[in-house]
Protein backbone atom coordinates (compact mmCIF):
# COMPACT_ATOMS: atom_id res chain seq x y z
CA UNK A 1 0.00 0.00 0.00
CA UNK A 2 2.81 2.40 0.86
CA UNK A 3 4.51 1.58 -2.44
CA UNK A 4 1.28 2.37 -4.27
CA UNK A 5 1.01 5.71 -2.48
CA UNK A 6 4.61 6.55 -3.39
CA UNK A 7 4.00 5.71 -7.06
CA UNK A 8 0.88 7.89 -7.08
CA UNK A 9 2.84 10.73 -5.50
CA UNK A 10 5.63 10.42 -8.08
CA UNK A 11 3.15 10.32 -10.94
CA UNK A 12 1.11 13.31 -9.83
CA UNK A 13 3.93 15.56 -8.68
CA UNK A 14 4.24 18.57 -11.04
CA UNK A 15 7.42 20.44 -11.77
CA UNK A 16 6.68 23.69 -10.01
CA UNK A 17 4.58 25.76 -7.70
CA UNK A 18 1.44 27.81 -7.63
CA UNK A 19 0.54 30.25 -10.35
CA UNK A 20 2.72 28.23 -12.72
CA UNK A 21 2.55 27.98 -16.49
CA UNK A 22 0.94 24.71 -17.58
CA UNK A 23 3.17 22.83 -20.00
CA UNK A 24 2.30 19.59 -21.76
CA UNK A 25 4.81 17.53 -23.71
CA UNK A 26 3.01 18.48 -26.95
CA UNK A 27 3.30 22.18 -26.21
CA UNK A 28 6.92 21.78 -25.13
CA UNK A 29 7.84 20.14 -28.44
CA UNK A 30 5.92 22.81 -30.38
CA UNK A 31 7.75 25.63 -28.57
CA UNK A 32 11.11 23.98 -29.19
CA UNK A 33 10.41 23.68 -32.92
CA UNK A 34 9.49 27.37 -33.05
CA UNK A 35 12.19 28.89 -30.89
CA UNK A 36 15.18 26.57 -30.60
CA UNK A 37 18.42 27.91 -32.09
CA UNK A 38 19.25 24.61 -33.77
CA UNK A 39 15.96 24.75 -35.69
CA UNK A 40 16.63 28.33 -36.78
CA UNK A 41 20.07 27.36 -38.06
CA UNK A 42 18.63 24.35 -39.89
CA UNK A 43 16.04 26.54 -41.61
CA UNK A 44 18.78 28.96 -42.66
CA UNK A 45 20.83 26.06 -44.02
CA UNK A 46 17.86 24.82 -46.04
CA UNK A 47 17.29 28.26 -47.54
CA UNK A 48 20.99 28.57 -48.35
CA UNK A 49 20.87 25.19 -50.12
CA UNK A 50 17.94 26.32 -52.26
CA UNK A 51 19.75 29.53 -53.18
CA UNK A 52 22.94 27.64 -54.10
CA UNK A 53 20.99 25.22 -56.34
CA UNK A 54 19.27 28.11 -58.10
CA UNK A 55 22.55 29.96 -58.60
CA UNK A 56 24.17 26.85 -60.08
CA UNK A 57 21.27 26.18 -62.45
CA UNK A 58 21.31 29.79 -63.66
CA UNK A 59 24.49 29.17 -65.67
CA UNK A 60 22.48 26.86 -67.96
CA UNK A 61 19.71 29.39 -68.53
CA UNK A 62 19.74 32.25 -71.07
CA UNK A 63 21.72 35.26 -69.89
CA UNK A 64 19.97 38.41 -71.16
CA UNK A 65 21.51 41.86 -70.65
CA UNK A 66 20.24 45.28 -71.71
CA UNK A 67 22.72 48.13 -72.04
CA UNK A 68 22.42 51.72 -73.20
CA UNK A 69 25.17 54.28 -73.82
CA UNK A 70 25.69 57.75 -75.28
CA UNK A 71 29.30 58.65 -76.17
CA UNK A 72 30.89 61.88 -77.42
CA UNK A 73 34.19 61.43 -79.32
CA UNK A 74 36.19 64.61 -79.84
CA UNK A 75 38.89 63.24 -82.16
CA UNK A 76 39.53 59.83 -83.69
CA UNK A 77 42.38 58.44 -85.81
CA UNK A 78 40.47 56.90 -88.72
CA UNK A 79 43.72 55.77 -90.41
CA UNK A 80 44.47 53.52 -87.41
CA UNK A 81 41.04 52.00 -87.91
CA UNK A 82 41.87 51.03 -91.53
CA UNK A 83 40.32 53.94 -93.46
CA UNK A 84 43.53 54.96 -95.23
CA UNK A 85 45.54 58.15 -95.15
CA UNK A 86 44.33 61.68 -95.46
CA UNK A 87 44.74 63.50 -98.81
CA UNK A 88 48.36 64.57 -99.07
CA UNK A 89 49.45 61.83 -96.66
CA UNK A 90 49.39 61.56 -92.96
CA UNK A 91 46.80 60.24 -90.59
CA UNK A 92 43.16 60.87 -91.34
CA UNK A 93 41.59 62.43 -88.25
CA UNK A 94 37.85 62.67 -87.75
CA UNK A 95 35.64 64.19 -85.15
CA UNK A 96 34.01 65.38 -83.12
CA UNK A 97 30.99 63.03 -83.35
CA UNK A 98 28.46 61.30 -81.08
CA UNK A 99 27.53 57.62 -80.76
CA UNK A 100 24.36 56.17 -79.25
CA UNK A 101 23.78 52.46 -78.61
CA UNK A 102 20.80 50.71 -76.95
CA UNK A 103 21.51 46.96 -77.07
CA UNK A 104 19.82 43.74 -75.92
CA UNK A 105 22.35 40.88 -75.66
CA UNK A 106 21.77 37.16 -75.11
CA UNK A 107 24.14 34.29 -74.33
CA UNK A 108 22.86 30.70 -74.10
CA UNK A 109 24.97 27.66 -73.19
CA UNK A 110 24.37 24.96 -75.81
CA UNK A 111 26.83 22.44 -74.42
CA UNK A 112 28.36 22.82 -70.96
CA UNK A 113 28.63 19.42 -69.27
CA UNK A 114 30.58 20.63 -66.21
CA UNK A 115 27.91 23.23 -65.43
CA UNK A 116 25.11 20.67 -65.95
CA UNK A 117 26.70 18.21 -63.52
CA UNK A 118 27.37 20.98 -61.00
CA UNK A 119 23.69 21.97 -61.18
CA UNK A 120 22.67 18.38 -60.46
CA UNK A 121 25.11 18.25 -57.57
CA UNK A 122 23.66 21.43 -56.07
CA UNK A 123 20.13 20.03 -56.47
CA UNK A 124 21.14 16.99 -54.43
CA UNK A 125 22.74 19.25 -51.86
CA UNK A 126 19.51 21.23 -51.68
CA UNK A 127 17.64 17.97 -50.98
CA UNK A 128 20.15 17.08 -48.27
CA UNK A 129 19.73 20.51 -46.67
CA UNK A 130 15.96 20.16 -46.74
CA UNK A 131 16.18 16.72 -45.14
CA UNK A 132 18.63 18.15 -42.61
CA UNK A 133 15.93 20.60 -41.54
CA UNK A 134 13.50 17.71 -41.04
CA UNK A 135 16.16 15.81 -39.08
CA UNK A 136 16.77 18.86 -36.92
CA UNK A 137 13.05 18.95 -36.14
CA UNK A 138 13.17 15.34 -34.95
CA UNK A 139 16.31 15.87 -32.90
CA UNK A 140 14.97 19.05 -31.31
CA UNK A 141 11.71 17.26 -30.52
CA UNK A 142 13.66 14.48 -28.81
CA UNK A 143 15.81 16.98 -26.92
CA UNK A 144 12.67 18.79 -25.71
CA UNK A 145 11.11 15.52 -24.59
CA UNK A 146 14.28 14.50 -22.74
CA UNK A 147 14.56 17.90 -21.07
CA UNK A 148 10.91 17.68 -20.08
CA UNK A 149 11.57 14.21 -18.65
CA UNK A 150 14.57 15.51 -16.72
CA UNK A 151 12.36 18.02 -14.94
CA UNK A 152 9.86 15.27 -14.11
CA UNK A 153 12.63 13.02 -12.81
CA UNK A 154 14.25 15.69 -10.67
CA UNK A 155 10.84 16.72 -9.29
CA UNK A 156 10.10 13.13 -8.35
CA UNK A 157 13.53 12.94 -6.73
CA UNK A 158 12.56 15.93 -4.58
CA UNK A 159 9.38 14.12 -3.54
CA UNK A 160 11.40 11.04 -2.64
CA UNK A 161 13.92 13.11 -0.67
CA UNK A 162 11.16 14.97 1.19
CA UNK A 163 9.54 11.66 2.13
CA UNK A 164 12.89 10.45 3.42
CA UNK A 165 13.42 13.63 5.42
CA UNK A 166 9.96 13.43 6.97
CA UNK A 167 10.52 9.81 7.87
CA UNK A 168 13.91 10.63 9.39
CA UNK A 169 12.23 13.36 11.47
CA UNK A 170 9.64 10.91 12.80
CA UNK A 171 12.33 8.40 13.69
CA UNK A 172 14.33 11.13 15.41
CA UNK A 173 11.29 12.02 17.49
CA UNK A 174 10.84 8.35 18.33
CA UNK A 175 14.44 8.18 19.57
CA UNK A 176 13.98 11.36 21.60
CA UNK A 177 10.79 9.99 23.20
CA UNK A 178 12.51 6.74 24.09
CA UNK A 179 15.45 8.68 25.52
CA UNK A 180 13.05 10.66 27.69
CA UNK A 181 11.49 7.37 28.80
CA UNK A 182 14.91 5.95 29.62
CA UNK A 183 14.73 3.13 27.06
CA UNK A 184 17.21 4.61 24.56
CA UNK A 185 20.62 6.21 24.71
CA UNK A 186 21.89 9.61 23.67
CA UNK A 187 23.82 7.84 20.93
CA UNK A 188 20.53 6.65 19.42
CA UNK A 189 19.24 10.22 19.33
CA UNK A 190 22.49 11.55 17.86
CA UNK A 191 22.45 8.85 15.20
CA UNK A 192 18.84 9.71 14.28
CA UNK A 193 19.60 13.44 14.15
CA UNK A 194 22.63 12.82 11.92
CA UNK A 195 20.55 10.83 9.49
CA UNK A 196 17.85 13.51 9.49
CA UNK A 197 20.48 16.11 8.61
CA UNK A 198 21.69 13.92 5.76
CA UNK A 199 18.16 13.59 4.42
CA UNK A 200 17.67 17.36 4.67
CA UNK A 201 20.84 17.83 2.64
CA UNK A 202 19.49 15.40 0.05
CA UNK A 203 16.33 17.49 -0.24
CA UNK A 204 18.36 20.65 -0.80
CA UNK A 205 20.44 19.04 -3.52
CA UNK A 206 17.37 17.59 -5.22
CA UNK A 207 15.69 21.01 -5.30
CA UNK A 208 18.82 22.47 -6.90
CA UNK A 209 18.63 19.79 -9.60
CA UNK A 210 14.99 20.70 -10.26
CA UNK A 211 15.92 24.35 -10.72
CA UNK A 212 18.79 23.47 -13.06
CA UNK A 213 16.61 21.10 -15.10
CA UNK A 214 13.87 23.75 -15.36
CA UNK A 215 16.37 26.33 -16.60
CA UNK A 216 17.66 23.93 -19.25
CA UNK A 217 14.12 23.19 -20.38
CA UNK A 218 13.22 26.88 -20.56
CA UNK A 219 16.36 27.66 -22.56
CA UNK A 220 15.68 24.85 -25.00
CA UNK A 221 12.07 25.95 -25.48
CA UNK A 222 12.96 29.63 -25.82
CA UNK A 223 10.96 30.62 -22.72
CA UNK A 224 11.91 33.29 -20.17
CA UNK A 225 14.24 31.86 -17.54
CA UNK A 226 12.16 33.25 -14.68
CA UNK A 227 8.82 31.96 -13.42
CA UNK A 228 7.41 28.52 -12.68
CA UNK A 229 6.46 25.63 -14.91
CA UNK A 230 3.75 23.10 -14.11
CA UNK A 231 4.29 19.96 -16.16
CA UNK A 232 1.07 18.16 -16.98
CA UNK A 233 2.58 14.77 -17.80
CA UNK A 234 3.28 12.06 -15.24
CA UNK A 235 6.39 10.04 -14.45
CA UNK A 236 4.69 6.68 -14.77
CA UNK A 237 5.53 3.44 -16.55
CA UNK A 238 3.23 2.69 -19.48
CA UNK A 239 3.71 -0.83 -20.95
CA UNK A 240 3.72 -1.01 -24.74
CA UNK A 241 3.91 -3.65 -27.43
CA UNK A 242 7.46 -3.71 -28.77
CA UNK A 243 8.36 -4.65 -32.34
CA UNK A 244 10.75 -7.45 -33.08
CA UNK A 245 14.37 -6.50 -33.59
CA UNK A 246 14.25 -7.39 -37.26
CA UNK A 247 11.11 -5.35 -37.82
CA UNK A 248 12.47 -2.38 -35.87
CA UNK A 249 15.73 -2.32 -37.84
CA UNK A 250 13.88 -2.64 -41.13
CA UNK A 251 11.55 0.24 -40.27
CA UNK A 252 14.44 2.40 -39.11
CA UNK A 253 16.45 1.76 -42.27
CA UNK A 254 13.52 2.86 -44.42
CA UNK A 255 12.50 5.94 -42.42
CA UNK A 256 15.62 7.41 -40.81
CA UNK A 257 16.51 10.75 -42.34
CA UNK A 258 20.23 10.29 -41.70
CA UNK A 259 20.37 7.59 -44.38
CA UNK A 260 18.42 9.71 -46.89
CA UNK A 261 20.72 12.65 -46.17
CA UNK A 262 23.82 10.47 -46.65
CA UNK A 263 22.44 9.14 -49.94
CA UNK A 264 21.68 12.63 -51.22
CA UNK A 265 25.17 13.80 -50.22
CA UNK A 266 26.75 10.81 -51.97
CA UNK A 267 24.73 11.50 -55.13
CA UNK A 268 25.87 15.14 -54.99
CA UNK A 269 29.50 14.04 -54.75
CA UNK A 270 29.07 11.72 -57.73
CA UNK A 271 27.73 14.54 -59.91
CA UNK A 272 30.46 16.86 -58.68
CA UNK A 273 33.10 14.29 -59.69
CA UNK A 274 31.56 13.91 -63.14
CA UNK A 275 31.52 17.69 -63.52
CA UNK A 276 35.19 17.90 -62.57
CA UNK A 277 36.11 15.25 -65.13
CA UNK A 278 34.01 16.96 -67.82
CA UNK A 279 36.15 20.06 -67.27
CA UNK A 280 38.46 18.75 -70.01
CA UNK A 281 35.65 18.76 -72.63
CA UNK A 282 34.76 21.63 -74.99
CA UNK A 283 31.84 23.97 -74.30
CA UNK A 284 29.56 25.59 -76.88
CA UNK A 285 27.72 28.90 -76.50
CA UNK A 286 25.23 30.80 -78.63
CA UNK A 287 25.39 34.58 -78.46
CA UNK A 288 23.52 37.38 -80.17
CA UNK A 289 22.41 40.97 -79.81
CA UNK A 290 20.02 43.50 -81.26
CA UNK A 291 20.48 47.25 -80.89
CA UNK A 292 19.38 50.68 -81.98
CA UNK A 293 22.57 52.50 -82.97
CA UNK A 294 23.13 56.04 -84.18
CA UNK A 295 24.53 59.45 -83.28
CA UNK A 296 21.78 60.18 -80.78
CA UNK A 297 18.52 58.39 -79.90
CA UNK A 298 16.79 60.47 -82.60
CA UNK A 299 19.57 60.93 -85.16
CA UNK A 300 20.48 58.29 -87.75
CA UNK A 301 19.42 55.49 -85.40
CA UNK A 302 19.18 52.11 -87.13
CA UNK A 303 18.39 48.60 -85.95
CA UNK A 304 21.55 46.48 -86.00
CA UNK A 305 22.44 43.08 -84.56
CA UNK A 306 24.67 40.05 -84.63
CA UNK A 307 24.46 36.31 -84.01
CA UNK A 308 27.29 33.88 -83.36
CA UNK A 309 28.34 30.53 -81.96
CA UNK A 310 31.44 30.17 -79.80
CA UNK A 311 33.40 27.01 -79.07
CA UNK A 312 35.76 26.90 -76.10
CA UNK A 313 38.34 24.09 -75.92
CA UNK A 314 40.50 23.89 -72.77
CA UNK A 315 44.06 23.08 -73.80
CA UNK A 316 46.06 23.95 -70.72
CA UNK A 317 44.52 24.89 -67.36
CA UNK A 318 47.62 24.77 -65.20
CA UNK A 319 46.49 21.59 -63.43
CA UNK A 320 43.16 23.09 -62.33
CA UNK A 321 41.06 20.29 -63.80
CA UNK A 322 43.23 17.52 -62.36
CA UNK A 323 43.18 19.16 -58.94
CA UNK A 324 39.40 19.47 -59.13
CA UNK A 325 39.07 15.78 -60.04
CA UNK A 326 41.28 14.74 -57.11
CA UNK A 327 39.32 16.88 -54.68
CA UNK A 328 36.01 15.51 -55.97
CA UNK A 329 37.24 11.92 -55.71
CA UNK A 330 38.19 12.53 -52.08
CA UNK A 331 34.79 14.07 -51.40
CA UNK A 332 33.02 11.10 -53.02
CA UNK A 333 35.06 8.64 -50.93
CA UNK A 334 34.17 10.57 -47.79
CA UNK A 335 30.47 10.61 -48.72
CA UNK A 336 30.54 6.86 -49.35
CA UNK A 337 32.11 6.24 -45.94
CA UNK A 338 29.52 8.43 -44.25
CA UNK A 339 26.72 6.55 -46.03
CA UNK A 340 28.09 3.20 -44.90
CA UNK A 341 28.52 4.43 -41.34
CA UNK A 342 25.02 5.92 -41.26
CA UNK A 343 23.54 2.52 -42.01
CA UNK A 344 25.49 0.91 -39.18
CA UNK A 345 24.70 3.77 -36.79
CA UNK A 346 20.96 3.51 -37.48
CA UNK A 347 21.02 -0.21 -36.71
CA UNK A 348 23.02 0.37 -33.53
CA UNK A 349 20.70 3.14 -32.32
CA UNK A 350 17.62 1.02 -32.94
CA UNK A 351 18.91 -2.16 -31.29
CA UNK A 352 20.31 -0.27 -28.30
CA UNK A 353 17.09 1.69 -27.70
CA UNK A 354 14.96 -1.42 -28.13
CA UNK A 355 17.09 -3.37 -25.67
CA UNK A 356 16.85 -0.59 -23.10
CA UNK A 357 13.09 -0.41 -23.44
CA UNK A 358 12.80 -4.19 -23.13
CA UNK A 359 14.84 -4.08 -19.92
CA UNK A 360 12.92 -1.14 -18.46
CA UNK A 361 9.87 -3.26 -17.59
CA UNK A 362 11.97 -5.57 -15.41
CA UNK A 363 13.78 -2.59 -13.91
CA UNK A 364 10.54 -0.89 -12.85
CA UNK A 365 9.10 -4.13 -11.45
CA UNK A 366 12.26 -4.88 -9.51
CA UNK A 367 12.54 -1.32 -8.19
CA UNK A 368 8.90 -1.39 -7.05
CA UNK A 369 9.45 -4.70 -5.23
CA UNK A 370 12.57 -3.28 -3.61
CA UNK A 371 10.60 -0.32 -2.25
CA UNK A 372 7.95 -2.69 -0.85
CA UNK A 373 10.53 -4.87 0.87
CA UNK A 374 12.43 -1.85 2.18
CA UNK A 375 9.21 -0.51 3.70
CA UNK A 376 8.58 -3.86 5.37
CA UNK A 377 12.14 -3.95 6.67
CA UNK A 378 11.75 -0.43 8.08
CA UNK A 379 8.47 -1.33 9.76
CA UNK A 380 10.04 -4.38 11.42
CA UNK A 381 13.09 -2.37 12.54
CA UNK A 382 10.85 0.38 13.93
CA UNK A 383 8.81 -2.12 15.90
CA UNK A 384 11.93 -3.76 17.31
CA UNK A 385 13.37 -0.41 18.38
CA UNK A 386 10.05 0.71 19.85
CA UNK A 387 9.90 -2.53 21.82
CA UNK A 388 13.37 -1.85 23.22
CA UNK A 389 15.10 -4.68 21.34
CA UNK A 390 18.49 -3.07 20.85
CA UNK A 391 19.56 0.33 19.52
CA UNK A 392 18.45 2.10 16.33
CA UNK A 393 21.32 0.99 14.10
CA UNK A 394 19.01 -1.43 12.28
CA UNK A 395 16.38 1.30 12.04
CA UNK A 396 18.76 3.81 10.42
CA UNK A 397 20.07 1.14 8.07
CA UNK A 398 16.51 0.24 7.07
CA UNK A 399 15.67 3.89 6.45
CA UNK A 400 18.79 4.24 4.30
CA UNK A 401 17.70 1.20 2.29
CA UNK A 402 14.24 2.70 1.80
CA UNK A 403 15.65 6.05 0.61
CA UNK A 404 17.92 4.25 -1.85
CA UNK A 405 15.04 2.07 -3.06
CA UNK A 406 12.84 5.11 -3.68
CA UNK A 407 15.61 6.82 -5.63
CA UNK A 408 16.09 3.65 -7.67
CA UNK A 409 12.38 3.57 -8.47
CA UNK A 410 12.51 7.16 -9.71
CA UNK A 411 15.53 6.30 -11.86
CA UNK A 412 13.84 3.19 -13.24
CA UNK A 413 10.71 5.12 -14.22
CA UNK A 414 12.85 7.84 -15.79
CA UNK A 415 14.98 5.35 -17.73
CA UNK A 416 11.85 3.67 -19.08
CA UNK A 417 10.56 7.00 -20.37
CA UNK A 418 13.96 7.87 -21.83
CA UNK A 419 14.22 4.51 -23.58
CA UNK A 420 10.79 5.08 -25.14
CA UNK A 421 11.86 8.51 -26.43
CA UNK A 422 15.13 7.17 -27.81
CA UNK A 423 13.45 4.25 -29.56
CA UNK A 424 10.92 6.60 -31.15
CA UNK A 425 13.81 8.78 -32.36
CA UNK A 426 15.75 5.73 -33.57
CA UNK A 427 12.75 4.68 -35.66
CA UNK A 428 12.44 8.19 -37.11
CA UNK A 429 8.93 8.68 -35.69
CA UNK A 430 9.25 11.57 -33.25
CA UNK A 431 6.03 13.07 -34.60
CA UNK A 432 4.27 9.94 -33.22
CA UNK A 433 5.83 10.11 -29.75
CA UNK A 434 3.62 8.69 -27.00
CA UNK A 435 4.95 10.07 -23.73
Amino acid sequence: MKTLKLLITLCLLPAAASAADSLSITRAVSLALQNNLYMKLARSGSEAGKAAALASASSLLPQVVFSISQTRTFNENATAMGFGEAPGGGAYMTGPFSTFDARLSLVQALLNLPAAQLARSKTDEELAASLQEELAAQQVSAAAALAYLDVLRSSAAVSSAVSGRDLAASLRRLAEDKLAAGTATGLDVLRARTFEAEETLRVSRAKTEVEDASLRLRHLLGLPLSGNLELTEKLAYVPSDLPSRESAVRDAMSSRLEIRIARASFSASEHALKGARYGRLPSLDLSGSAAFSGSTPKSYDRLVGDLGVGLRVPLFEGGRVSAGVDASMAAESRAQSLLNDASVQVQQDTLSALRRLEASADDVTTASMTVTMAEQELEMARNRFAAGAGDNIELVAAQTSLSTARDNLVDALSRAKEANIRLTLALGRMQQLKF
